[in-house]
């Protein structure tokens, strides 16, 4: 029973992915109405010629079988071009399949027209051969190939256009957690009490040590500025958002003194690569505000960006606090690590690793982005 189900929900879950029902039976309504074409087509020529014909015949040799041979075909076509879509073929492989394919259904209707007919005795089985020979097949390639050529361009106007309603349902998502990024990180560097903190120990340092006072200023200036004038675009680059983050750690060390270390390990050459906008601050973030209890009083943070093959891997670790929470109890909570791993969804789709886990003595927040591929979702909204 277990083996039977499992078969069934696989059989289920490839459906899912490869078939389109609504564009099965737009090709389907459209191979009826080729098939019908070419029924009164052969029936008009039949009756003007005189020649020797039966209804029932040229229904079921060139409506019955033209249809299902179409649909068959075309179904199969559908699937392929998903995978082509999905996969993004190159367009020379496209075209030879298409060819290919093309030429295989113009023989098929071959072998269909002229087995229907050796089937009821109307033809010899010499017959059958000379209808399925390759000349035949050429002889009605015109047809074939007009019929097939266009339910492709359907097929393919079909994928397409689906195409185009996704991206824009991705762009709109997109601007929402975009917006929802910047009012949580406002939110999370505007409190009263990161103000208030930062400014009582500006004001306590004016007296002390006044350079400190003004680099601590100029620091907060520079990461409000940074904050409330997000770019509208969904990708910093590596450098522009390390930069946030070291202003950020400038500010909170003050507050934290000797309490708190941040070291970043950044590989060489990797600065300009394309990252979501706000990911890494908040996750460091996120490590100061669970890493701090009772049993840690000195919280130790590494940050370390490497390059491995084509992906960029972020590891952000610290020795505080364990996570008791999965990773799927975290996004539940909606917190900023939800919104993150949302944006990374939806702008890498499954070409992206986010885990958070528990090593020896370290919690570890690692990510594997792909380095030089953005999504198609790119550019302003």
């Amino acid at each position: 029973m277990d083996t039977h189900f499992s078969n069934t929900k696989t059989n289920l879950n490839w459906a899912k992915r490869n078939l389109d029902i609504r564009l099965l039976q737009i090709v389907a309504i459209f191979s009826l109405i080729t098939a019908a074409v070419t029924f009164f087509r052969v029936l008009y020529f039949r009756i003007i010629d005189e020649k020797a014909y039966t209804v029932l015949e040229v229904f079921l040799k060139h409506f019955i079988i033209d249809w299902i041979v179409v649909f068959f075909f075309m179904s199969i076509v559908a699937i392929v071009t998903r995978k082509f879509f999905d996969k993004n073929i190159g367009y020379f492989y496209i075209i030879l399949f298409h060819v290919i394919v093309s030429l295989c259904i113009g023989w098929f209707f071959s072998v269909a027209h002229s087995g229907a007919l050796l089937l009821i005795g109307q033809i010899t089985y010499e017959e059958f051969q000379y209808y399925t020979s390759f000349s035949m097949t050429i002889a009605y390639l015109n047809y074939t190939f007009l019929t097939y050529f266009g339910i492709t361009s359907i097929i393919y106007t079909y994928y397409y256009s689906s195409r185009l309603k996704t991206e824009k349902l991705q762009r709109a998502l997109l601007a929402e957690q975009l917006t929802d990024t910047r009012m949580r990180v406002l939110k999370s560097q505007l409190q009263p009490h990161f103000l208030f903190n930062t400014l009582h120990n500006i004001s306590s340092l004016i007296e002390t040590n006044t350079k400190q006072a003004q680099n601590m200023l100029n620091d907060l200036s520079d990461l409000l500025r940074e904050v409330i004038v997000l770019k509208e675009d969904h990708f910093n680059t590596l450098a522009q958002e390390l930069y946030i983050l070291q202003k950020y750690i400038d500010i909170i060390s003050i507050r934290y003194s000797d309490h708190l270390t941040i070291t970043t390990h950044i590989a060489p050459n990797i600065e300009s690569t394309p990252v979501p906008l706000m990911m890494i601050q908040p996750i460091v973030e996120n490590a100061i505000k669970h890493g701090f209890s009772r049993n840690t009083d000195a919280l130790q943070i590494v940050v370390s960006i490497t390059e491995k093959e084509e992906y960029l891997c972020i590891e952000i670790k610290n020795n505080g606090t364990p996570i008791a929470a999965t990773l799927k109890e975290l996004t539940s909570k909606g917190t900023g690590i939800s919104n993150i791993m949302n944006r990374l969804d939806t702008l890498y789709k499954n070409n992206y690793t986010f885990q958070v886990e528990n090593v020896d003595n370290w919690v570890i927040v690692s990510i594997k982005i792909p380095r030089y591929q953005k999504s198609i979702i790119k550019g302003t909204l």
